[in-house]
Order: structure tokens, then sequence, then C-alpha cells
């Protein structure tokens, strides 16, 4: 037997990591993402030693840094089992695999990718809906998620591990962000019980997902100051038209950035939205002046193909890019920019509220304003 490693551990950005040997080599530092203390961080350092040096003792040396990195990220039970396990291919009492099955090899952050790539929609249309939101939860699991647990197997994945990603998130992040992660999280472990039969059981119990929080204060633009917003040239014209766009026709800022030019009718003025967040198609004719605009805008990108996208460059800092665009175009109401425990400053989403608040102040119907919202109730108008 090699002789006994002993490694180091240490606490760093709010999480403890192990020093181990995982070969005659190499070391690695492996994150410990449901370890809390120190003394378990050096219990489950002594651990991973003995696995990795039971591994290279018994001739499996390339097994090694596998076991370790599974048991590391395992809760107490979990990484017992899989030290059990590296002393029964040592003692020649179980045979090594030697291919992995998904059921058996695929961790979170492979697992989330075949969600929000559409593969699992592929697989199973029936059961996973091909979600047009799946671009913010695969943010969601790269920022938040994989970081922190990414490397775990599906089938070890427990509540520890939830409650590691969650005491992890920053704390700046408003109750509602939280809450969206905790519901990434709960999906993706829904979808490995049904219908991808990974796991028998979800392991996030009822109660796991955090309150929805008190709705802070929204605002919108009022007609003058999109008009400001519209005219300054300081601002990028495919910024104004999509803002302008927005708030007079009130799609979802995904929505309007995913329109293809063959999603519009521009001879009979008609906008057609198959695919959207609540998969509930809707269509309707467009203001004449919008119709007006686009005409225009289509002639500015010349000979555009009925699948480019109207609006070429998704929006980045988009919230903030708003705020600025609309000092640059002179428009200092306070409320648009102020930010505090019971306001939030405007973005581009609210251009949405604009539409609905400008459409019923004229006097339209909730069904007229619903149907090129998507909105279902009047509840959700309000």
């Amino acid at each position: 037997m090699g002789r006994p490693a002993k490694g180091s551990v240490r606490f760093r950005s709010g999480a403890w990591y192990a020093r181990v040997t995982v070969s005659s080599t190499r070391r690695a530092d492996i994150q410990l993402p449901t370890i809390l203390s120190e003394d378990e961080a050096r219990d489950r350092l002594a651990l991973l030693n003995e696995i990795a040096t039971t591994m290279r003792a018994s001739g499996h040396a390339d097994l090694a840094e596998q076991f370790v990195a599974r048991a590391a990220t395992a809760d107490v039970s979990s990484a017992k089992a899989v030290l059990v396990a590296a002393r029964r291919i040592g003692a020649g009492q179980a045979v090594r695999s030697t291919s992995g099955s998904l059921n058996d090899q695929i961790t979170v952050a492979e697992f989330g990718e075949l969600w929000t790539s559409g593969k699992l929609h592929e697989r199973w249309p029936d059961q996973v809906r091909q979600k047009n939101s799946s671009n913010s939860d695969a943010i969601r699991l790269r920022k938040h998620v994989n970081p922190i647990v990414g490397s775990v197997r599906i089938v070890d994945f427990g509540l520890d591990h939830a409650d590691a990603v969650m005491r992890a998130l920053p704390a700046a992040l408003t109750s509602a962000s939280r809450r969206h992660v905790a519901q990434a999280l709960h999906r993706l472990m829904g979808l490995s019980v049904y219908p991808t039969r990974i796991r028998t059981s979800n392991p996030l119990p009822r109660g796991f997902l955090p309150p929805q929080g008190q709705s802070k204060a929204l605002t919108y633009v009022f007609p003058d100051e999109d008009a400001k917003l519209a005219g300054c040239t300081e601002v990028p014209l495919e910024n104004r038209v999509l803002y302008a766009f927005l708030a007079r026709e009130g799609l979802r800022r995904g929505e309007a950035e995913s329109l293809t030019w063959a999603d519009l009718d521009l001879d009979r003025g008609v906008l057609t939205l198959d695919v959207n967040k609540t998969d509930d198609p809707r269509a309707w004719a467009m203001r004449p002046d919008v119709v007006s605009a686009l005409v225009a805008w289509k002639s500015m990108q010349g000979d555009a193909a009925s699948n480019a996208r109207v609006f070429a460059a998704p929006l980045t800092r988009a919230a903030e890019q708003l705020r600025d665009h609309l000092k640059a175009a002179k428009v200092a109401r306070p409320a648009l920019f102020e930010s505090s425990a019971v306001r939030q400053p405007v973005r581009v989403h609210d251009l949405r509220a604009t539409f609905v608040t400008v459409a019923l102040a004229n006097g339209r119907s909730d069904t007229w304003v619903s149907d090129r919202t998507g909105h279902k109730t009047s509840e959700m108008l309000r």
C-alpha cells in the first residue's frame, strides 16, 4: 500500500475545499459542498484520502479521482457508501463497471444541459414541455447550481446539496430570484423521477421552495417619456425600435427577441406568436404606426430572410441599459430609477406594463389587452 496521504482543508468563497492526492503525480483541490465546519471538512478529507489510497493500491488508480470526486460532493451516508465500494473493489469483491449508464453516471450539470437544451423534450415530448424560459433556467443552473453541485451524480443528489446551493446564493439576490433557482432545482429533480426514471423519488420536500416575498412597487414609462426615448439619437436605433415596439404591442422581451420576419404579415399588419412562455399561440392586428415602422425597419435590413430575427442582437444588461438610455433621453423622473426595500427601478419588462396601462386608460377591454399580452386573468393584468 502506498504511503498515507495527508492533504489539507481550507475555506474560500463561502465553501470548504479538500486538497487530495488522487494519483502518484496529481493533487486536486476538490469542493465539499455539503460540509459546514472545519471538523466536518477534516473528517471528509480523511475519507477521501482512504478512498484514493485504496484505489491506487488495488491497481485501480484510474478510478481514484472519479471515486474521490463522487464522495466529496455526496452527503455523509453516500460518501461512506463510496468508501465501501472502493474497499470492495480493492478486495476483489466487486467488479468495476466498464461502461456507465445514464442512470448511474449522469451528473447534475449534464442532466441540466439535457433539460435546458430541449433534448429531454425531444425524447419525451408529452411529458417534458419545451419551455421558452429554458434559457433563463440554463443561466440559473450555470451560474448558481453547477459551481456548487454540478459534478454530483443525479442519483447521489440530496437535500444537503440543495441546501448548499441555496446557502451559496449572493446575499443581494432578491427573494424572487432565490425562488427561481429553487424552482429550477425542484423541476430538475422532478424530471429525474419521471419521465427519465433516473431516481425513484424527489429528494426536495414540500416547503423547500422559498416564499414569494413581498412584492416591490413597480413603475412604467409615461407616453411623453416613451416619445423622448424613441427620438433620442444618442440611443442606438435598434434599441429604440425594440423599446417602442414593446411599449406599443405588449410582448414579453423574450418573445420580441425571438420574432422572425415570418411571424409578421406586414401587408395585413398581423403578428402571429406561436411560440411563447405560456405555450398559448396568439395573433392580433398591430397598430398602424407600428406596422409602418416595421416596414421601414425591414427595408433598412436589406434582403432579410423570412427566418431572420426582427431584432438581431438580444439585449445585454437589459435593465441597466434601458435606464442609461432613458437618462440619455433626458428622462429623469425619480421613480424610474429608485431602488429601495419597497421599490424596484424600471426594467425592460416594465415596457409591457406601459402597454397594459396605456391601453386600459384608453378604454381597451381586458380581453383586447390579454389577446396581445397572453395574460389569463384580469388580476394578472392589474
